[in-house]
């Protein structure tokens, strides 16, 4: 028996009830799907796939009828984003949605951090995909209103930057001040588990804000969480932490900078955070490691990226709490 397609829970075929009803509203949805990836950008007329992981990887839209995942058209809703694996040229490629599927699935179940609902499915040739059903839509499909940071901030692109300022206008304490007290508490938590994971892509566009249904905007869930280094020379954090701009603009992606837990409690209690909740967040990540590895084993990658995956994790925590 393998694991829940979706929470990772052990001895599931498929999908565990309570992943039915977060994903598929109690619908029997198979894990293979019934289409491939060159039939969702085929379908796509005129509406070229979105990226991710600045710019290298590719998602599509799909829709649901009934018990079935379809490939887009005009008359279904998309209600799910979609990721096939990445090119090959990327390091452990065919890795990816199952790299992204356990780093979402973490963030929700050991660290409370709210996520887009996602799973681990196939494709009908058997290629692993990554599908996330989009919390910016209702249950009728309506769009809610979403905003992410660059356009809270105001961030605006300089004479071929190349997209780096998503990375460099602003600092994480920026986005912090910016959020309510419960949200900064999240948004904490979000900083410390990317770290942990090896995240280097939580940018600007990356982060957003969610109308609720009083019409108060909030932090989203958390979404396009993996651990990138897996597949690229990424930097350790995206963004600076402080305002001061700790790390140069110009080598921001490839300077190291050696955080330790303190830096993010400093952060916490920068945006507002009471001094009295950070030692157990700190307490959570601290005895989390062993938890995490485990949950490592449970997933759907392949043993080189699952030893892959627990390296991160370990230079990762031995960086943040061994001085």
């Amino acid at each position: 028996m393998a694991n829940c397609n979706g929470c990772l829970k052990e001895n599931i075929d498929g999908f565990c009830s309570s992943c039915e009803t977060k994903l598929f509203d109690r619908s029997k949805v198979p894990i293979q799907l019934e289409f491939n990836w060159n039939d969702i950008q085929d379908r796509i007329i005129g509406q070229p796939a979105g990226f991710s992981i600045s710019g290298v990887q590719a998602k599509g839209f799909i829709g649901r009828n009934k018990n079935y995942l379809l490939a887009p058209n005009r008359d279904v809703e998309s209600m799910y984003i979609i990721k096939p694996f990445l090119d090959s040229r990327r390091t452990l490629y065919f890795d990816s949605p199952a790299n992204e599927h356990l780093t979402m699935t973490m963030a929700d179940l050991m660290f409370k951090i709210p996520t887009a609902k996602c799973a681990l499915v196939r494709f009908a040739n058997g290629e692993p995909a990554y599908l996330t059903r989009r919390f910016d839509r209702d249950k009728d499909g309506k769009a809610l209103r979403q905003e992410d940071f660059v356009s809270v901030l105001n961030a605006t692109p300089g004479a071929n930057d190349h997209g780096l300022y998503k990375y460099n206008s602003f600092a994480y304490e920026d986005v912090g001040n910016r959020l309510n007290p419960a949200d900064q508490i999240s948004f904490l938590r979000i900083l410390i588990f990317n770290f942990l994971t090896g995240n280097g892509d939580v940018h600007l566009k990356n982060l957003s804000l969610l109308e609720s249904a009083d019409g108060d905007m909030l932090l989203s869930p958390s979404y396009d969480l993996m651990n990138t280094k897996l597949h690229i020379n990424d930097a350790n954090i995206a963004m600076n932490l402080f305002k001061e701009m700790e790390r140069t603009k110009h080598d921001l992606l490839n300077t190291t900078y050696n955080y330790k837990i303190g830096d993010f409690l400093e952060l916490g209690k920068r945006i507002g955070i009471r001094e009295r909740l950070l030692p157990s967040i700190e307490k959570k990540f601290r005895t989390a490691k062993a938890e995490m590895l485990l949950l490592v084993d449970k997933s759907f990658l392949s043993d080189t990226g699952k030893h892959k995956y627990k390296e991160v994790v370990e230079l990762h925590h031995n960086q943040l709490f061994n001085s």
